[in-house]
């Protein structure tokens, strides 16, 4: 049996795991991005990780390594400039892996690996246009554009989480303003949250907790038991997204809007105010031929099978 080991460099945690061509999951596991905050710190818990999964005797079935991550140059094997990770400066994750495992290696972007993932296994299957939303710790894009990944000259196309949708907004880690993925995004949450309770006269049952224990994860059960504050942390993200979305519908036509990452497993709460806003901007003749979908592959797994596809395929 062929294995795959795909790697899943997230914002908040890395997902490791062994794939085989059928897109199932054989064993995976996950360690912490920013466990030590350095480079070094980084590798060797990643090494670890990779370690804990291959057994000597599993080894030979390996035929390949796929990563996926953000702000990555995949023609030249680097990640680059990333504002929600601790790899800082180029960093050549290709040449890294591969010197220490000696297979080959094949890195995409984080939000394309997603959209191989939907596509081969997904809600996507069958599609030959279409859009992956990524909403984790940032968000991304990735574009299907008749059937083939659309990754630009270099392979950083799909930073739909830096376009400015607000002029002069909040400050973004990329330095800077504005950048979508403040407003949408679980740290875009977080802070509408707290932006909502400083100026509402409504009160929320989270108002009382330290800020540190203040997270998505609560805002969002919160919002489904009626707090208004937390609602409304959605309902702007939400609104701001769709009418983003209405711009991506309005150049590429796709047949459907992905939207996987853990923040898309929320449901309706931002489902809805993201499909009101989105249809409201869109010029009529794109209204009967668009769908907004949840991700059929779980909050952590799409962007993983899609990273497998890199190896099996070598897309």
């Amino acid at each position: 049996m062929n294995i795959a080991i795909s790697i899943d460099i997230g914002g908040t945690n890395t997902k490791i795991a062994l794939v085989n061509e059928e897109g199932q999951i054989l064993r995976k596991t996950a360690i912490s991005t920013w466990e030590g905050n350095s480079k070094n710190a980084f590798f060797d818990n990643l090494f670890s990780g990779i370690n804990e999964l291959v057994s000597p005797e599993i080894f030979h079935q390996i035929i390949g390594i796929g990563i996926d991550a953000p702000s990555c140059v995949p023609k030249e094997g680097i990640i680059k400039g990333a504002s929600n990770l601790p790899l800082k400066g180029e960093v050549p994750i290709v040449d890294i892996l591969g010197i220490k495992y000696k297979k080959p290696v094949f890195l995409c972007n984080d939000a394309n690996a997603a959209a191989l993932g939907e596509g081969e296994f997904g809600n996507a299957q069958g599609l030959k246009n279409f859009l992956v939303v990524t909403l984790g710790t940032g968000l991304g894009a990735g574009i299907i554009v008749d059937g083939k990944v659309m990754t630009g000259y270099s392979g950083l196309s799909g930073e739909m989480g830096h376009i400015t949708a607000v002029k002069n907004g909040r400050q973004c880690g990329c330095g800077r303003k504005g950048c979508l993925e403040t407003y949408i995004s679980a740290t875009g949450i977080k802070r509408n949250f707290l932006a909502e309770l400083a100026d509402s006269q409504v009160k929320s049952k989270l108002e009382n907790l330290p800020l540190s224990e203040i997270t998505t994860q609560k805002i969002a059960k919160a919002a489904e038991e009626g707090d208004i504050p937390s609602l409304k942390s959605f309902e702007i993200g939400g609104k701001i997204l769709g009418e983003n979305l209405a711009n991506y519908v309005h150049l590429f036509e796709p047949e459907a809007i992905i939207l996987a990452g853990g923040l898309a497993t929320v449901g309706e709460i931002l489902f809805t105010p993201t499909i009101n806003a989105l249809f409201e901007n869109l010029l009529p003749n794109y209204i009967d031929t668009i769908q907004v979908l949840p991700s059929a592959l779980g909050a952590n797994e799409a962007a993983l099978l899609g990273a497998s596809t890199l190896v099996f395929n070598k897309k």
